[in-house]
């Protein structure tokens, strides 16, 4: 059999490279760059690109070739860099590489200019591969003309955008339901603690009884018969509150019955031993001696606020 035949070492050290090419270009199965329109920017915008990257498994993009943010030029700054690995399919390794420019070129009139192509490494333990981010291009506009056009000024200066319209109606309808939310809670709130003409419902005979003893204790109205009636009052709201005549011998019933009004009983013996004073003993003088006017008001109150907590 003939030996088949050998290329001259020449020959193959001219064919190495392609053979190198070719198999560069088989890992790398594509750099596809996605970008956003090609013009209308103007000094400060940003610039959003993407690039969808595919390489043979096991090569893997080599983290330390990614750019770092930085300035690039005196006009051009690379922001934000993220890579989002995709995982391995079909046998294909892919990557999404984010971009994020700012320009700060300020041209005079419409010029194109153009972000640079990024290299990248990618590795398969010692093999590794280069591989590129492709440049892209973009048209920058002025902020203004050189020259005005006719009948206008150097700086004419367009009017300001018209603010959007918003939608308020949902929002007025769930401010509307809160308030009336509001107004109930305050509404029940008012019934609950007796405020105004809501004190006055026979289940708050302390809070009519208090109103009572403020007014005929007032300092420019107070006298011995006011101070009979403030005491008057009071034990009508007893009466009320047990729904029978309460006397001095009933008051241990009367607290079993309503525990609530337990901490004030020393001064509600006070009160009805104060009153048999006055009305059975005729001793006025006694009687506020045992109970003063500012203690029957003071009582009152208290009598008031223990309704409304045990309601």
């Amino acid at each position: 059999m003939r030996a088949p035949p050998r290329l001259p070492a020449g020959l193959l050290l001219l064919l190495a490279p392609l053979f190198a090419g070719a198999a560069a270009q088989a890992q790398v199965r594509a750099v596809d760059l996605y970008a956003p329109r090609p013009f209308g920017y103007t000094i400060g915008d940003t610039i959003e690109l993407s690039a969808e990257i595919a390489l043979d498994a096991p090569f893997r993009l080599d983290p330390a070739s990614l750019p770092r943010p930085r300035a690039l030029s005196y006009w051009l700054d690379l922001r934000d860099v993220r890579l989002d690995d995709r995982g391995v399919a079909d046998g294909v390794q892919r990557y999404t590489l984010h971009l994020a420019y700012q320009t700060f070129y300020a041209p005079l009139e419409p010029k194109r200019l153009d972000l640079p192509a990024l290299p990248l490494t990618a590795a398969d333990g010692g093999r590794r591969i280069e591989l590129s981010v492709p440049s892209w291009s973009f048209l920058m506009s002025p902020l203004r003309e050189i020259v005005a056009s006719a009948g206008g000024t150097t700086m004419a200066l367009r009017p300001d955008m018209a603010p959007p319209r918003i939608a308020t109606a949902g929002t007025l309808r769930h401010l509307g339901v809160a308030l009336i939310g509001a107004l109930l809670a305050l509404l029940l709130l008012a019934w609950h603690l007796g405020w105004g003409p809501l004190g006055r419902r026979r289940t708050r005979p302390f809070a009519r009884a208090a109103r009572a003893v403020t007014a005929e204790l007032a300092p420019s109205t107070s006298s011995p018969p006011a101070y009979g009636r403030a005491l008057v009052a009071l034990h009508r709201a007893f009466d009320a509150t047990a729904g029978a005549g309460v006397f001095a011998e009933d008051l241990p019933g009367f607290f079993a019955a309503h525990p609530a009004f337990a901490p004030v009983e020393g001064e509600v013996r006070r009160l009805f031993a104060a009153s048999r004073r006055l009305f059975f003993g005729e001793d006025p003088a006694a009687a506020a001696r045992e109970l003063a006017p500012e203690d029957v008001l003071a009582l009152a109150r208290r009598l008031r606020a223990v309704e409304r907590g045990s309601a």
